[in-house]
């Protein structure tokens, strides 16, 4: 059996892959959310072929949500999300971005591996029903944030990491110098970025990200 797994805590991934290994099962970590022109996630999950993809993360920012929409959506096969936010709207969330399951980040690995092997049986996860209905949860917040999280599945990766980056108060300087980029090709992502969220300043988009982040 082959299992994808992608997490933004290389320590944690490591850690995990090696608690699958002694099950016997399969484990490629993707390398992700850092970005690769040259080996993209989409063609690391065509290479790996896996049976089942486990994605380790917090969806507890709009921001993070549509990274996780993002990656999910590299992949029509089923996905289990651990994460340690608690289970509310955000849940609802990943189930719309096409998570098969998701389950506490402090889930048992005789549970996490029972997963997996039942996802790649082809059957439904045990939680599928509740994730149905944490679905309707999440459509009302979307309602009440007027679209956002819509706006923001619309950035491209690359434009999602500059905004987030931006948000937690890097200068554009120093974002181009952090991603191997030239000065002006990341201000021309940021005007991206103010275009789609439909704002005109760096100030806007930060401030439009702070006053609609949700919480369960």
């Amino acid at each position: 059996m082959q299992v994808a797994l992608a997490s933004d805590l290389s320590l944690i991934a490591e850690a995990v892959r090696a608690a699958l290994v002694s099950r016997r099962i399969d484990v490629t970590i993707l390398t992700w959310p850092g970005l690769s022109r040259d080996d993209p996630v989409h063609r690391q999950l065509a290479r790996v072929g896996p049976d089942v993809a486990l994605l380790i993360y917090d969806a507890d920012t709009p921001i993070r949500m549509a990274g996780a929409a993002a990656l999910i959506s590299e992949w029509d096969g089923p996905w289990v999300v651990l994460t340690g936010v608690p289970r509310g709207a955000s849940w609802g969330g990943l189930r719309e971005a096409g998570a098969a399951s998701v389950r506490p980040n402090l889930t048992g690995l005789d549970e996490i591996e029972s997963l997996i092997v039942m996802l790649s049986e082809g059957l439904a996860a045990p939680c599928a029903d509740e994730l149905d209905r944490l679905l309707g949860d999440w459509q009302v917040a979307q309602e009440r944030v007027a679209g956002l999280q819509r706006r923001l599945n619309r950035l491209t990766p690359r434009e999602l990491q500059v905004l987030d980056l931006l948000s937690s108060g890097v200068p554009v300087r120093s974002i181009a110098t952090r991603l191997g980029l030239s000065e002006s090709t990341v201000r021309s992502q940021v005007r991206a970025v103010l275009h789609k969220l439909g704002v005109r300043s760096q100030l806007a988009a930060v401030a439009l990200l702070r006053s609609t982040e949700y919480v369960d």
